[in-house]
């Protein structure tokens, strides 16, 4: 008899340990709206909260660099020196795929920006994957943020 009621207790508490599947349009719910925010910091040019976007831990791949920027101080660092002198115009993100388990959300896509460097307008479009985790809240954070350029 205790081994069943053991068993039952062992049960009910592993069941909160599984993760909660979501479904290919919730991922891209989720997605489009975290997106959706990190465009908006970009355009305010506020490093503070693209560094809120990031986990504790993130890590940040960028492009042409050799260098990961590992944390949110570090990646808070390189935007700000990213974004001291341009400003973003228009940016515009296409998710391509999407996967996960719940606690970790897998996108590829492109995102092409329009930004202002000082007299100039450049436009550009990169290749990109993240992987998105969530948090104790329920909301989801970029863990990992790594992109290429597409060359033409």
């Amino acid at each position: 008899m205790r081994l069943l009621v053991l068993a039952g207790i062992v049960a009910v508490l592993c069941s909160g340990c599984q993760d909660e599947k979501l479904s290919a349009g919730e991922m891209r719910d989720i997605l489009h709206k975290q997106n959706e925010k990190l465009g908006a910091f970009f355009k305010e040019g506020d490093a503070d909260k693209l560094a809120s976007m990031y986990t504790d831990s993130a890590k940040l791949c960028p492009n042409n660099t050799y260098e990961i920027f590992v944390g949110k101080q570090a990646i808070r660092n390189f935007w700000s020196r990213s974004m001291k002198d341009s400003q973003l115009l228009n940016m515009e993100t296409q998710t391509l795929t999407v996967d996960g388990s719940g606690d970790y959300i897998y996108e590829t896509g492109r995102t092409k920006t329009r930004v202002k460097y000082q007299d100039s307008v450049y436009t550009t479009e990169v290749k990109f994957a993240n992987v998105w985790k969530r948090q104790s809240d329920g909301s989801y954070l970029l863990d990992v943020d790594i992109w290429n350029a597409i060359s033409k």
